[in-house]
């Protein structure tokens, strides 16, 4: 249950209006335009007609905390806590979440018993996030439908990635970005991390970022996601766009793959 806040004088205008008296149809249509992350730091908290419309469900079925500049302000407990808050508002209705830096295990777990409706799921530079936190949201996610991971070292796997394409049948659209190979300490347990996206069969769009994925891997993924119409690979230096990787990948509408090193 939330706490009660110190309310303040409803807001005026010079006419004196009282804003308080919006209908509550008006409020939520304000505050739909605000964004979630405006919400909770305050504007929700003016009145108590302006509390009861900011509790409404519609306003959070998308909750963006990667994008916005609290992410970069704010401690993690008060980010953790704020998202605790607003997937409590959606009441089972949360189809999106982004988050970077603050998510951990436990949060996933919270949103995880509370959104199975959830469509798309984006984390970025998440170390507190592991392969049981995510696995254990993915196999509670069967809607899920865009999945994207970036930077998150703690999170992978051919096993993992098999998990989630297995748990979320309806899954369309993965994104994986890693640390530069070259400089990551996980580099071996990534070893034909890249085979786990094959279990992702309804795939219609897949980017791949700084991925030790190799030729055969490729074509192994590219025969287990035979609806693949969008393909980029950037950074993937084991990939060698030769000829005959590109007829493979003839049938794909929009392709990106990697630029051969040019020699001096």
């Amino acid at each position: 249950m939330e706490a009660g806040p110190p309310y303040e004088p409803a807001p005026t205008v010079a006419d004196g209006r009282d804003w308080s008296e919006l209908s509550l149809d008006a409020l939520v249509l304000v505050f739909g335009r605000l964004g979630p992350v405006e919400i909770l730091m305050g504007s929700g908290l003016v009145c108590r007609s302006w509390l009861q419309a900011a509790k409404e469900p519609e306003l959070w079925a998308s909750l963006d905390m990667a994008s916005h500049r609290a992410v970069e302000e704010m401690g993690g407990d008060v980010l953790r806590g704020m998202a605790r808050v607003a997937v409590g508002r959606s009441r089972g209705r949360l189809e999106v979440f982004s988050g970077k830096h603050f998510v951990t295990d436990d949060l996933l777990n919270y949103i995880s018993g509370r959104s199975a409706c959830l469509r798309s799921l984006s984390l970025v530079s998440c170390p507190e996030v592991t392969n049981k936190g995510f696995t254990d949201l993915v196999t509670n996610a069967p809607k899920l439908e865009d999945l994207s991971l970036e930077l998150c070292p703690n999170v992978g796997g051919r096993h993992v990635l098999e998990c989630a394409g297995r748990a979320c049948p309806r899954l369309a659209r993965f994104r994986l970005r890693r640390e530069c190979f070259r400089f990551s300490l996980n580099y071996s347990r990534r070893t034909a991390e890249a085979l786990g996206i094959a279990a992702m069969t309804g795939l219609r769009s897949l980017t791949l970022v700084s991925s030790n994925i190799s030729n055969d891997e490729l074509v192994a993924v590219l025969d287990g996601c035979p609806r693949l119409e969008s393909l980029c690979l950037r950074d993937c230096y084991k990939v060698i766009a030769d000829g005959s990787l590109r007829a493979r990948c003839a049938g794909i509408r929009a392709l990106t793959l990697p630029v051969p090193d040019r020699v001096w």
